[in-house]
């Protein structure tokens, strides 16, 4: 069967320079990929109006829930640390995940030293802002970690994403994907506990009976399923 011409064009744009491995996952999961009709939730610039370094989306994308990182930043390498660092704190070993976030942390590694290669390459040495974009995107049937290199425009307060090369694309545990949904929405949307359940409950997918991606016990309260 043939493909649309859209998803044809879709897949063209975002396979640009993309390694086997992510090609075959994105012609995978291009349905819930294409961000071309995204609608957000909530945003943040981060980690604040005055020091701006990317933007932080939750996002709707069909039936997906999406949260994402546009960082664009002449502190990548910061940035990128202190990513790590939060994921450090946050998914333990004792903690459902974990391993996981592991995964996370060394496809957010590669993206950061792909960019510094190709960075150390340009012409324009006076652009010193680099870019990168993280996904974590929970449907009714698939839990993904993306981590690309992007290209941004800048459009009414938000970046629009006019392309990206897949990084990584990573099938995670929805314990971990759904955790670090709040994860992020508590850190750097600013939103509470009860502010961060009262927006994603109704949003997120429920997991099936028998089948819940309860975090560990002492997170158990944090994670409302």
């Amino acid at each position: 069967m043939k493909r649309p011409v859209a998803a044809v064009l879709f897949l063209g744009f975002l396979f640009a320079e993309a390694g086997h491995a992510e090609v075959e996952a994105a012609k995978r999961y291009e349905s819930i990929m294409d961000g071309s009709g995204d609608r957000i939730v909530r945003s943040a610039i981060v980690p604040s109006d005055l020091l701006p370094q990317g933007e932080v989306r939750l996002l709707r994308r069909g039936e997906a829930v999406v949260m994402q990182t546009v960082l664009n930043s002449r502190f990548l390498k910061r940035v990128v640390a202190e990513i790590r660092n939060k994921e450090s704190a946050s998914w333990p070993a004792q903690r459902e995940g974990h391993a996981d976030s592991i995964r996370y942390v060394a496809a957010l590694t590669e993206g950061y030293d792909r960019i510094q290669r190709k960075s150390r390459q340009r012409k324009n040495r006076a652009e010193r802002r680099q870019k990168l974009l993280i996904e974590f995107i929970l449907s009714g049937k698939s839990a993904l970690v993306a981590v690309y290199e992007p290209e941004l425009a800048e459009e009414e307060g938000h970046y629009r994403v006019t392309s990206k090369t897949p990084v990584a694309i990573l099938e995670m545990s929805r314990a971990y994907v759904r955790g670090n949904i709040f994860e992020i929405a508590w850190d750097a949307l600013g939103l509470s506990k009860r502010e961060a359940k009262k927006l994603l409950d109704p949003m997120l997918p429920r997991e099936p009976a028998g089948k819940q991606a309860a975090p560990a016990r002492e997170w158990s309260r944090e994670y409302p399923q």
